[in-house]
């Protein structure tokens, strides 16, 4: 072959081909030739894009072929209509022609709709200059003179099917005799064949799994399967498509010169945790072995372990150490957003890893989600009964309300100053004027409200405490329940007249589902004052959505186990891991920060104390602009005026 011969390559380019695709005049280049026309009078042709290696071999494109079907069940695939859900799509065997006949799990491919035209381009281009620029297309026709390449639209691809599927399991049947036995006797289609294949199987065989025991494997096969006869599933993936799992990226990590470091360091708390409450559960009386271990080797070397010595993180833990004890003697049994408050800012990155070393908690029932100290079985008296949780949630509809917005206070930050120092802060309490801060509410600081502490007074206790009521009967958490609700739905609205009646009524209910008499049901006529909320799109549609079994008048209220969500979006407590902040190991006293500290760490910090202080699960356009602002006002003022606010991922 002559060396000024062409070699034909086929490539798909647009940009290429007509350069800028904006609408906007641009003006002819001053210098270097007018970009050449072309006539998209071509055929229309359709692509298949498979998940294989395929050369341009015309063995291996047959062979492609052959695992779809033949070319046949590939027009008949593109000749399909109506939505993709009903279309029977194209098959794709990736054992096709192996001895494996009937558990071949064949990848369906659909056609992709709305697909944007593609064009292919034929490039001629000198022999050889390929091979010089590592088969490298680009850079081929970089290294080139345009007089020395030609470029011309051969087709435009308009149709295509994709395999966007998992690749199901494959289960190889070669040494499996009932699997041969099968294969050939029905494949051969002889009526004898069948009949003696049918009459060698049980009429009622009552051990299908008799020879699962004695298994022999051939290795010296390519596939060593068992003597297991019976027969695999027809599908072991249950989903066409993987789960979006939305892993984030590690906030600590940054990128420098291309390489990305975490900068902080973690420390596992080896927090103890106790799943359930009967007597089979042993209380711990001291930490896990392993933070034990770490405090220990700690107090040795004035250094814990995963931290450095400038860190002071040792030290700090002490000083928290100290502090919780001093609380725990006063309570001993805390919800970890009561303990934020009380614990300086200064060395609260150490609080996880002292509660881990004074406490333990039940991950359910009554008293889930707190945190107890050392030995304190709270089954044992009814004293603890004081110390359960109840946890209350208000509706989405109500939270996006107008009014609502207006009366349900925002959230603390993570780290904050209790209004009452050495205690509990007035926020979280309820006393039937204010709307808590936090809805995971112990019983003790339920009772400033009159009527509830009327029913608490009155409490019977159980003989021994239960892992749905503790050591309440259901009957008298049902009333408390339903007084909270009804004032918290109330104090959403900005009602403060509650209805002394109503009230009375829950007071004096006598069974857990006792119907509510008419004459009580006033919501029509607004006798109770209560204020109407407008309707939303994200409330019910129809009363016969609402729970028969609960009060229709809890204004959209709710009482339920804590949901894992919400708390570790307001809590942030179930990770396993404490992070050393960069900032807190670089301050001395509180208040003092290291002038030596790098500024990037004060801002990953701050950034980290904004995501803490909002719940992006229920956050509204406002909540998020709100948010930016802390970190960039002339940002949050952009987005506000370009942007109307957000669309649920739902409706996208």
């Amino acid at each position: 072959m002559a060396d000024n011969e062409k070699l034909d390559t086929d490539m798909t380019s647009t940009d290429e081909l007509f350069g800028l695709t904006s609408t906007e005049p641009i003006e002819p280049p001053k210098e270097g030739p007018i970009a050449k026309e072309f006539t998209l009078d071509i055929p229309r042709i359709p692509s298949v894009e498979l998940p294989l290696n395929v050369s341009t071999k015309h063995s291996s494109v047959q062979k492609a072929i052959d695992m779809c079907g033949g070319i046949h069940k590939i027009k008949n695939a593109f000749k399909e209509e109506g939505p993709l859900d009903t279309q029977q799509g194209l098959e794709m065997y990736l054992n096709h022609g192996d001895p494996t006949f009937f558990n071949e799990h064949p990848l369906v491919g659909k056609k992709v709709p709305y697909r944007d035209d593609s064009i292919i381009l034929k490039i001629s281009i000198p022999k050889g200059t390929l091979q010089k620029n590592n088969n490298n297309v680009v850079q081929s026709l970089k290294s080139l003179d345009e007089k020395d390449y030609k470029v011309t639209p051969v087709a435009i691809v308009n149709n295509t099917i994709k395999f966007r599927e998992l690749s199901d399991f494959q289960i190889r049947l070669d040494n499996s005799s009932a699997a041969i036995e099968f294969e050939t006797k029905f494949k051969s289609l002889n009526w004898q064949g069948l009949q003696e294949y049918v009459e060698t199987i049980p009429d009622n065989d009552t051990k299908p799994f008799e020879n699962i025991n004695n298994v022999i494997l051939n290795r010296h096969l390519k596939s060593p399967n068992s003597d297991y006869q019976l027969p695999p599933p027809p599908k072991f993936s249950m989903i066409g498509l993987p789960h979006l799992y939305k892993y984030k990226g590690n906030p600590l990590a940054k990128k420098s010169n291309g390489i990305t470091e975490v900068k902080a360091s973690y420390i596992k708390n080896y927090q103890i945790l106790l799943h359930g409450l009967t007597e089979k559960i042993k209380i711990p009386m001291e930490p896990h072995i392993d933070a034990l271990k770490c405090y220990q080797q700690a107090k040795k070397d004035g250094i814990y372990p995963g931290t450095k010595k400038e860190s002071r993180f040792y030290e700090c833990l002490e000083e928290c150490l100290a502090m919780l004890q001093k609380y725990f003697r006063q309570r001993p049994i805390w919800i970890k957003r009561h303990l934020d408050g009380l614990i300086p800012k200064r060395i609260h990155h150490t609080m996880r890893v002292a509660l881990a070393l004074l406490s333990y908690r039940f991950v359910m029932g009554p008293w889930r989600n707190t945190y107890i100290k050392f030995g304190i079985d709270p089954r044992t008296s009814n004293e603890y009964a004081k110390y359960q949780t109840e946890y209350f949630k208000i509706e989405k509809r109500m939270v996006n309300s107008p009014v609502g917005k207006k009366n349900i206070p925002k959230l603390p930050s993570l780290i904050f100053d209790s209004n009452r120092p050495g205690d509990i802060d007035g926020r979280f309490r309820f006393n039937g004027t204010q709307i808590p801060w936090y809805l995971m509410l112990q019983i003790d600081i339920l009772i400033d409200e009159p009527n509830i502490n009327e029913v608490y007074r009155k409490a019977e206790y159980l003989d021994k405490p239960n892992e749905l009521t503790g050591w309440f009967k259901e009957l008298d958490l049902v009333k408390m329940r339903r007084i909270m609700k009804y004032e918290l739905g109330c104090l959403v609205q900005g009602n403060h007249n509650f209805n002394e009646y109503r009230l009375k009524y829950y007071k004096s209910i006598r069974t857990i589902n006792e119907p509510k008499p008419k004459n009580l049901n006033t919501r029509d006529e607004d006798a109770d004052g209560d204020i109407n909320m407008e309707d939303s799109e994200n409330g019910r549609q129809d009363k016969g959505e609402e729970n028969e079994d609960e009060d229709e008048d809890d204004n959209g209220i709710m009482s339920d186990e804590a949901d894992e969500a919400a708390l570790e979006a307001e809590e942030a407590e179930n990770e396993s891991h404490v992070r050393v902040e960069e900032t807190l190991q670089a301050t001395g006293k509180e208040g003092n920060i290291d002038p030596n500290m790098d500024p990037t760490a004060i801002k990953s910090t701050t950034i980290s104390d904004i995501n803490n202080s909002v719940n992006f699960k229920y956050a509204d356009f406002g909540d998020i602009i709100d948010r930016i602002a802390k970190l960039d006002p002339a940002e949050a003022e952009l987005l506000e005026s370009q942007l109307d606010g957000f669309v649920h991922e739902s409706r996208l």
